[in-house]
């Protein structure tokens, strides 16, 4: 597969360097990594066996509670205990409890407990960022255990995309310290770029709608019809690649949407050195991995969503690219 003029540009006049004169590094010997990681700890994955203390069993029943109202719309405490074999003493107390804070409501028309409005508030963060992380951890995760290079995934945020999750931690070549909350621009960006050329064409007109109107006259029709046309070719390319002149030149950045019913939700990134991947590899070592990742998160997003059964065994992307 041909990578286009856009990462003809990027890789232009930079050399690589053959497999023994790679620094050390980058050889096989990656850095060694913590086989367990408390549950606040910033590197890597979480360990869920291995909490930070003991579970607080009151806030464990309480939610248990709420999921078993939730699911049956109105419920007596013997429709609970039945439930959760948990003790009506406990149970009224917890009932008690949730209706003082506004989760869960006492309905004598209907004859028992339910929640209110308020539970929305608890899902209210979910659906959007929380979800996306949630989804795309384990893949970012495991496609940077086998191809070593930091992941990223970011959101649109105003005029640019922030940098929700990164998996420079785990990497033995990492670049940065830390990308988290970096806000990189939606012109210049892979992030930026995959996101612009897979949204909606009114999402799109309003994201340079906005770009011209922060510029002070430096982008206009032009420019943005010269965009157009880079966003076309990242369309039919599958992925985005970072303007070559964005620092440090000696990395770059391979970026890919994440979708779900054509609407994007997300960009992830590969960042690796140009010097360390040839170019004839770039399709093999960092492309087709991030893509098969790409795949993965989408189809358990479909699945989170709870989307029919074609739509989660036969997605493949929900992108719709130029062909």
């Amino acid at each position: 597969m041909e990578l286009g003029a856009a990462a003809d540009e990027a890789f232009a006049g930079e050399d690589t360097f053959a497999e023994d004169d790679r620094p050390s590094t980058w050889k096989a010997g990656a850095r060694s990594q913590a086989t367990h990681c408390r549950a606040n700890s910033r590197r890597g994955m979480t360990d869920a066996i291995r909490p930070s203390y003991p579970p607080v069993e009151s806030v464990r029943r309480a939610l248990e509670i709420l999921r078993i109202l939730n699911r049956l719309r109105i419920c007596t405490v013997g429709d609970i205990h039945a439930a959760t074999r948990l003790p009506k003493p406990t149970i009224v107390r917890m009932l008690d409890t949730l209706i003082a804070d506004g989760y869960v409501v006492r309905d004598n028309m209907c004859g028992g407990y339910r929640v209110t409005h308020r539970v929305e508030e608890l899902h209210a963060g979910y659906k959007g960022i929380a979800e996306v992380i949630e989804a795309s951890r384990p893949f970012s995760v495991d496609l940077t255990n086998a191809i070593k290079w930091p992941v990223g995934i970011g959101t649109l945020d105003g005029d640019a995309i922030a940098v929700q999750f990164w998996t420079g931690t785990i990497s033995p070549w990492v670049h940065a310290n830390t990308l988290l909350h970096n806000r990189p621009n939606l012109l210049t960006s892979a992030m930026g770029r995959a996101y612009m050329a897979f949204c909606g064409e009114e999402e799109r007109a309003a994201l340079f709608a906005m770009i011209r109107a922060g510029s002070n006259g430096s982008f206009g029709s032009e420019r943005e019809a010269q965009h157009n046309v880079l966003l076309a070719s990242v369309r039919k390319q599958g992925f985005a690649i970072r303007a070559p002149q964005t620092e440090p030149r000696r990395n770059t950045t391979v970026a890919m949407p994440i979708c779900h019913k054509g609407t994007v939700l997300a960009s992830i990134t590969v960042s690796f050195f140009i010097s360390a991947v040839p170019r004839n590899k770039v399709e093999e070592q960092i492309i087709e991995p991030l893509r098969q990742a790409v795949n993965k998160i989408e189809t358990v997003i479909a699945f989170m969503r709870r989307g029919g059964a074609s739509e989660v065994d036969g997605a493949v992307s929900d992108c719709p690219l130029d062909v």
